[in-house]
């Protein structure tokens, strides 16, 4: 898969950027920075994929901002981010036209952030994001790495219910992610409305299900080819030691830098 060739920049937009780009990215919370440093939390008071509905539930979590290193040696990854000052419809709409543009990919988090595509949706959803793969370029403290996230809609992803009706529930944003040759990790982040603005629950599941990238007819040995891959070796030598810590920081850093560069965005550029 090729990303579609960038957007052209709407009026305004690169001397606007170019100011942005020069602004500081703010350290994590203190309690994510503890939470990075004294983890891993203990398996058994993680969340599993399975019960990601909880995340729709805005009785508090117990534990907001873990990550945490299984007995299969996946990881997994929790960050709760207030996000006072944007709304539902900026997210959606950031989701939708971040990625048309690399350097609006590296305002998010300008010192990690280095380049982004997309393809588009093989059919439209309800959401403009839905069906989008991203090919982002970040640093998540391992180096740059070349990135596919494949969008989906909450239901594909695993949710059980259509909590987009839930009125406590603003916006999902979920999908699959890895590189060319796997699937590896899979990514939720959960909305939910808090006062005047959002509260950002994120997820991440890391090596949980290793999948391969296969081509046509080659693809009905997907099967065997993942149960290989998603064995405790394979994570071993895989899921680098340290991407429970650094991603938990990342994600509260870009959440954090996104509440506050986005309703200028949104305000500047939504409507043109």
């Amino acid at each position: 898969m090729k990303p579609l060739p960038q957007e052209r920049p709407q009026p305004g937009e690169a001397d606007y950027l170019a100011e942005l780009i020069r602004l500081k990215v703010e350290p994590a919370p203190l309690e994510v920075l503890l939470a990075a440093q004294y983890g891993p939390l203990e398996p058994e008071l993680t969340l599993p994929r399975e019960q990601v509905d909880r995340l729709c539930d805005p009785a508090p979590l117990e534990h907001p901002d873990y990550w945490a290193r299984m007995p299969d040696l996946s990881v997994r990854i929790s960050a709760e981010t207030p996000m006072p000052d944007v709304n539902r419809e900026m997210i959606e709409w950031w989701f939708d036209w971040h990625s048309r543009r690399s350097e609006r990919y590296r305002v998010w988090h300008p010192p990690a952030h280095f380049s982004n595509g997309q393809t588009a949706a093989a059919q439209s959803g309800a959401k403009p994001f839905w069906g989008v793969t991203n090919f982002p370029v970040e640093d998540v403290g391992d180096g740059p790495a070349s990135i596919r996230i494949d969008f989906t809609s909450p239901r594909e992803f695993g949710f059980v219910d259509d909590y987009l009706e839930d009125e406590a529930v603003a916006t999902i944003v979920c999908g699959r992610v890895g590189d060319r040759m796997v699937e590896h990790t899979f990514m939720a982040h959960v909305f939910l409305r808090d006062g005047e603005g959002l509260k950002l629950r994120s997820h991440f599941w890391i090596a949980d299900r290793v999948s391969p990238r296969l081509p046509g007819p080659t693809a009905v040995v997907t099967g065997p080819l993942e149960s290989l891959l998603s064995r405790s070796l394979v994570r071993k030598a895989a899921v680098p030691a340290q991407v429970g810590r650094t991603l938990l920081i990342h994600c509260s850093e870009e959440y954090h830098h996104l509440n506050r560069i986005l309703p200028g965005l949104y305000e500047r550029f939504a409507d043109r």
